[in-house]
């Protein structure tokens, strides 16, 4: 059964700089809810580099349920990071902390004979690396909205085949958790992430490409377990440019109407999704299907009447929903940015060719039947008919 939506006007939360200053600024919305139902948006402000890493974004604010924007007074920062998080079964909320990275020695990597060569620079085992060079675990902040205490730490980590990346121009950027913490149906906490890794039932070689990793949490984020990944094996019958591709990355990870597990993976830039399913509680995956002929940073939400929906793009932004509780049948995707439009692709630069868009989008649910949904578009003009970068918001109703 298809899903009938019904997809407002988009509203402009805020008129970034000119579209002409490239890539990176005023991109990469999240979009989350605040218990008071306020809504909020915090975005990358810097350049898309690793030297940005562990740097604040902009935050933006709305009182009348996304109709207008505008930046966080300073006083309420602190509340608001505390909830831009996941809630926990205890009414904490937990969020991911992004470390900076480790300025090194260009020839560091050298004196590590069991690195592996990836993209852009190499792969160290991590426990070649020294324990007080940084903390292998990741960092995350808990927030007490009872107390207002807002704690951060770093967690335990158990992650066989962790790898830290020692880029080409001279850093170590220690492979941090992705995006989305999921909590399950049973109260267990859950996170996905990607990286240059290795085999973590073997600790073989580091393979070429990236690859996606699953963890659970039973103590509410204070450590994690690794549970299963799944390995890109690239497949030109499929996908004649595969072997070309970064690899599976950027999964999204969440749970569908009938309890099961799901998750949308990017493969590159301009390159297919995939999804795979997990129907033993994350212990192993299917074989990842093509999902569409796009897709990076894919989102995922099922809306309390039962609607999924997914939103994901490059070029341009597409949503796509289903009312399959399993999640295997899914309607044609509806473009909110064209896949090509016309002057902007594939000529110019490369923040010109992604059709201006950075097709990176944020997804959350506003009522049982209506999410709200955050994705830039560089082509608004302003009063001076300039190009501007902006981010947008738009509510989905399900009817």
């Amino acid at each position: 059964m298809s899903v009938n939506l019904k997809i407002d006007d988009p509203v402009v939360a805020i008129m970034g700089p000119e579209s002409k200053v490239g890539w990176g600024p005023c991109q990469f919305p999240a979009i989350r809810k605040l218990p008071d139902g306020r809504l909020i948006i915090f975005y990358h402000v810097g350049q898309d580099i690793c030297e940005e890493y562990g740097k604040d974004n902009g935050w933006l604010i709305s009182d009348d349920n996304g109709d207008s924007w505008h930046e966080v007074p300073a006083e309420d920062m602190p509340m608001v990071r505390g909830f831009s998080g996941t809630k926990l079964p205890s009414g904490k909320y937990i969020r991911i902390i992004t470390p900076p990275n480790h300025p090194v020695d260009k020839d560091f990597y050298k004196a590590y004979p069991n690195r592996g060569r990836i993209r852009n620079g190499w792969a160290i085992p991590a426990e070649d690396i020294p324990q007080d060079l940084f903390p292998m675990g990741w960092q995350y902040g808990i927030y007490d909205p009872v107390t207002g205490e807002d704690e951060t730490f770093f967690c335990d980590l158990d992650y066989p085949g962790m790898n830290i990346h020692f880029l080409d121009s001279g850093s170590l950027v220690r492979p941090f958790p992705y995006q989305n913490l999921c909590v399950a149906p049973d109260g267990t906490l859950w996170q996905a992430t990607y990286h240059y890794g290795r085999n973590p039932e073997n600790l073989g070689h580091t393979a070429p490409y990236l690859a996606c990793y699953f963890f659970q949490s039973l103590d509410e984020g204070r450590s994690f377990k690794l549970k299963s990944w799944i390995q890109y094996l690239p497949d030109t019958n499929e996908f004649p440019e595969a072997f070309g591709a970064e690899g599976f990355c950027e999964p999204f990870l969440s749970f569908l109407p009938d309890g099961n597990m799901v998750t949308l993976i990017r493969t590159d830039s301009h390159s297919p999704s995939y999804i795979a399913h997990s129907y033993d509680g994350g212990n192993t995956w299917t074989k990842p299907e093509k999902f569409d002929r796009i897709g990076v940073f894919p989102q995922l939400l099922t809306l309390d009447c039962g609607v999924t929906l997914a939103s994901y793009g490059r070029p341009g932004v597409r949503l796509r929903a289903t009312a399959d509780p399993h999640g295997k049948e899914w309607d044609t995707p509806i473009e909110l940015i064209p896949y090509s439009t016309p002057g902007y692709f594939p000529d110019g630069p490369d923040w010109v060719w992604r059709s201006k868009t950075c097709s990176y989008t944020g997804l959350i649910p506003f009522d049982e039947r209506t999410a709200m949904l955050a994705y830039s578009d560089f082509s608004v003009k302003d009063e001076n008919g300039i190009e501007r970068k902006c981010l947008i918001v738009r509510k989905i109703h399900v009817e």
